[in-house]
């Protein structure tokens, strides 16, 4: 009995310091999207328009996180929307699974989010649905594959 306490106290620190250590790399990760959402995840705002959305309560953060990959990895384009321009592709930057992994999870679970983590494994089959595509997606075809 004690033993088996005392395994679960530490599998449960093992998985603690493991998700606080992928949160740091995710958080390291983000500073390359801060770069139009900002550090608090808001959106940089120029003038009257923000470089990029709030990542707060969105619902391609929240949703289906292979949508989040889609975006990340192949961009959003720009349609005359309420910011200043496309979102860029990332692929070439988040090419380590384990780095997109963190980053998606830090996205997913930061800026009063609290979606689930995104493991390794399901960064691989996110980066493999999306291999074929070579142009950004539209927020049209973002709203119809949320469905």
């Amino acid at each position: 009995m004690i033993k088996n306490t005392l395994k679960s106290i530490l599998v449960m620190g093992l998985t603690t310091s493991s998700l606080w250590a992928g949160a740091e790399a995710g958080k390291s990760a983000y500073v390359t999207c801060s770069a139009c959402h900002s550090a608090d995840g808001q959106g940089l705002a120029i003038g009257d328009k923000k470089m990029a959305p709030s990542l707060t309560a969105s619902s391609i953060v929240n949703g289906d996180p292979s949508l989040l990959a889609l975006v990340i990895l192949k961009g959003i384009k720009s349609e005359g929307s309420n910011y200043m321009g496309m979102m860029a592709p990332l692929e070439a930057v988040y090419q380590d699974d384990a780095k997109f992994a963190d980053l998606l999870t830090y996205v997913r679970s930061s800026f009063g989010n609290k979606s689930a983590a995104v493991t390794v494994e399901q960064a691989t089959q996110f980066r493999a649905k999306w291999a074929d595509r070579k142009t950004p997606v539209s927020r049209v075809e973002l709203e119809k594959l949320a469905k």
